[in-house]
C-alpha cells in the first residue's frame, strides 16, 4: 500500500496564495507613499478596474424623474 509522506508545510490553496501576491504587489506599488495617499492611489485603481470591466459607470446614475414626497400614510 503506498501512502503519501507527511509534508511539513501546511497545505495553502491557489486561490490564497494569489490573495497574497495580489496583497504584495500593492504593497510594493504603494510603500513610498503616506497611508492616507496610499489609500486614495488604491481606492482610485480598483474604481479603474470595477469600470473596465462593467461593475461601475464612469459617471454616477441620474435618477428619471424626482419621486413623489413621501407623506407617511398608507395608500
Amino acid at each position: 500500500m503506498k501512502t503519501k509522506p507527511e509534508s511539513r508545510e501546511p497545505f495553502v490553496p491557489a486561490a490564497l496564495r494569489q490573495v497574497w501576491e495580489w496583497k504584495d504587489a500593492i504593497y510594493q506599488e504603494t510603500k513610498h507613499l503616506p497611508t492616507r495617499e496610499a489609500l486614495h492611489e488604491i481606492l482610485r485603481q480598483a474604481h479603474e478596474a470595477a469600470v473596465a470591466h462593467g461593475f461601475v459607470r464612469k459617471t454616477p446614475a441620474a435618477l428619471a424623474e424626482t419621486p413623489p414626497p413621501y407623506d407617511g400614510k398608507k395608500p
